[in-house]
């Protein structure tokens, strides 16, 4: 029978006392474990005790044991001593042992949250210290690769290769090597290339060391193309055996040629006619082309032909050398247009149209010829008796007209064949809207229809029989209209010309095949306008002026002068308006200018009003400055001149043609002030 101490907390059965009141659960858990034998025999007893009291009540907290049980009850007690009592053999208070909760998802979430992460943080740093750092240190080569964007053709620059070290270790077996653009020609380098003259080679560089190479040269090519220069730098770092590389990269664009070149020539030829092509050529402001080549692409039906007989005048051709048939040296290119007159002929006739290409070249080094302009010339190949030619202000090349341009035509024709031709009709074929056909003047009363003038026997006898070779030409002319008698809108500002024939009684001037001449296209120029105006009083009638108006003897005066550029048509670009101050006359200052700069030489007196580009949007743009006049006894009773006529140009960029306008001289009776005018006679 088992029984409790309430005082004591102390539960006693059969001589076996356990201490529930002290006992904790530091002293239950350092209790050594059983082994298995005295885990088995208390088992047995307590299977053994449940058998034979099955049936008895239990009390609270009480233990039972079978009285028949072989083992002993000292042996019993002993086993629950091993297991209830702690080191020191006071009984554990197992009422007090608190259960240690069960982990839930949470805590086990976290928990391998914490030891993934753990894990990653540890490898990432590992990586960092000993691998990513390593290899990103081995990189740490600065390489760069310097150059100009835009260059001139054959104008001397440098490309300049820099690199350093900026890793914590050396590297060795460095090997730097440049890829040229096609067009671009090496002149030497510092320090000397390795080999060839794209390549350097450099032992060891160590930490922080740093190079360069410069590489001196210049780009030879057409306008706009472009080239791109690569460079590369191999190298192997100390603590490494493999190579690494780094590379640059930059692209150059030949933004001129640095030479002007024009070409005037017929279109239109007949087979075995001698043809003559006059290519003009100056330098341009910045130009590093001195000499160069002219060839042409090699034609089986071109005959090129001795140009001495040239209508070209000798100071005004170019010096040349003739090579062999169809290649041109020329010495010189100059600031002045200089002329090459090219004579040529087709030996047959192959298909209607032809081209003959023109190849511009600069000699580089003892053989290497480098394009710097290509050239293709169009020309209509006519098989024909009659031959046509149409000129134009005394040229058969295309050029640029103004309005209110008087043209001047001359259509010269030649019977080329073997036989005569006879009821011969020449056709004047000018397309445009922008002639005044009131104004033409014809001796000949050619038949006006639509936009054609007609010729036959009935206008021009010599027309009714042409023997072989007969030539003859005929002549009229026609006015441009005024900028002011079209619209700004309408599109087209050229005028188209051609001549045309056929043969035989048609009224109806049908033509035959190849009976067209040289057409002509006359392009329009741009309605540039200087309006210039000297004020005492400005449009508001506020005075800009001081002193005495009109001057008088020994007393200044000062003046206004107003610059009022207009333009509608094309865009402008080298567009500059100046003038020469008289001796007599004070630049004042007070400037004020919308565009470009204004500025005045000391030197040379005179006053320049630059403002080189000029968009089509621009319609209108604006200038003035003071001027000052100080009369002696010799301008008493005299009209002063204040200018002398004021110049602008400016080159049109539609048309390539050059507009120079000047205005007229004016005096101090001051023409545009309505109020300040008077009859300017210095007092």
């Amino acid at each position: 029978m088992s029984k409790q101490n309430a005082n004591d907390g102390e539960l006693i059965d059969d001589g076996v006392t356990i201490n529930l009141k002290e006992s904790s659960i530091s002293e239950f858990t350092q209790r050594n474990l059983p082994s298995d034998e005295d885990v088995e025999k208390f088992e047995s007893l307590v299977s053994d005790s449940d058998d034979d009291n099955e049936n008895a009540p239990r009390k609270k907290n009480e233990v039972n044991f079978s009285a028949h049980h072989d083992v002993s009850d000292q042996e019993i007690q002993d086993s629950l001593n091993e297991i209830y009592q702690d080191e020191d053999g006071h009984m554990v208070d197992v009422k007090r042992i608190k259960g240690v909760k069960k982990r839930g998802f949470f805590f086990w979430l976290f928990f391998v949250v914490f030891v993934f992460g753990g894990i990653g943080s540890g490898g990432y740093f590992m990586y960092n210290k000993y691998l990513a750092m390593q290899g990103t240190d081995s990189t740490a080569i600065n390489f760069t690769l310097e150059g100009k964007s835009e260059v001139i053709a054959g104008e001397e620059f440098f490309y300049t290769i820099n690199y350093t070290n900026s890793s914590s270790v050396g590297i060795r077996n460095v090997r730097i090597e440049a890829t040229y653009p096609a067009n671009f020609v090496f002149l030497d380098s510092f320090p000397e290339p390795s080999e060839k003259d794209s390549v350097w080679n450099v032992d060891a560089a160590a930490v922080g060391y740093s190079g360069k190479i410069k590489i001196r040269g210049m780009i030879i090519g057409k306008e706009e193309d472009s080239g791109v220069m690569y460079a590369n730098m191999r190298y192997m770092p100390e603590n490494f055996s493999s190579e690494f590389k780094k590379s640059a990269s930059i692209t150059s664009r030949v933004k001129d040629s640095g030479v002007d070149l024009e070409f005037d020539y017929v279109k239109s030829t007949l087979v075995d006619e001698e043809n003559e092509v006059l290519v003009r050529f100056k330098a341009k402001e910045n130009n590093f082309i001195n000499n160069f080549r002219i060839s042409q692409t090699i034609k089986e039906n071109v005959d090129f032909i001795d140009n001495k007989k040239t209508n070209v005048k000798e100071e005004e051709r170019a010096k040349y050398s003739v090579i062999r048939p169809g290649v041109w040296q020329i010495d010189e290119v100059l600031n002045e247009v200089k002329i090459l007159p090219i004579k040529f002929k087709f030996n047959k006739k192959n298909e209607r149209e032809e081209k003959i290409t023109l190849t511009f070249e600069k000699l580089v080094g003892d053989s290497r010829y480098v394009v710097f302009f290509v050239k293709e010339l169009d020309f209509e190949l006519m098989k024909s008796d009659l031959n046509l030619t149409m000129i134009v202000n005394g040229s058969n090349a295309d050029q640029g007209i103004n309005f209110s341009d008087t043209l001047n035509y001359s259509i010269v024709y030649s019977n080329k064949g073997e036989t005569e031709m006879t009821d011969v009709i020449i056709m004047a074929v000018l397309d445009s809207d922008f002639l005044d056909w009131n104004s033409l003047s014809d001796k000949n009363k050619g038949i006006i229809k639509a936009n054609t003038i007609t010729w036959s026997k009935n206008e021009i006898p010599e027309l009714e029989s042409l023997s072989k070779n007969q030539e003859g030409v005929i002549d009229f002319s026609i006015n441009v209209v005024g900028f002011g008698e079209v619209s700004v809108e309408k599109p087209g500002y050229e005028v188209k010309s051609y001549a045309q024939f056929s043969v035989g009684k048609s009224d109806t001037g049908a033509t035959v095949s190849d009976s067209k001449s040289n057409e002509i296209i006359n392009k329009i120029n741009s309605d540039l306008k200087l309006v210039e105006e000297i004020r005492y009083f400005d449009v508001n009638n506020i005075p800009v002026g001081t002193g005495p108006n009109p001057p008088k003897v020994n007393e200044e005066t000062t003046y206004k002068v107003y610059w009022n550029l207009k333009n509608s048509l094309h865009e402008l670009k080298d567009l500059k308006v100046s003038i020469v101050l008289p001796s007599y006359v004070t630049y004042a200052d007070k400037a004020s200018f919308s565009a470009g700069s204004l500025e005045y030489s000391e030197e040379t007196r005179e006053v320049v009003w630059n403002i080189g580009r000029l968009p089509v949007t621009v319609l209108e743009t604006n200038a003035e400055f003071s001027i000052a006049v100080k009369p002696n006894d010799d301008n008493k009773n005299k009209i002063m001149v204040l200018l002398s006529g004021t110049k602008v140009s400016a080159i049109d960029s539609e048309t390539g043609s050059s507009l120079s306008h000047a205005t007229k001289a004016k005096t101090t009776k001051l023409e545009d002030d309505e109020i300040g005018a008077g009859d300017g006679i210095v007092q």
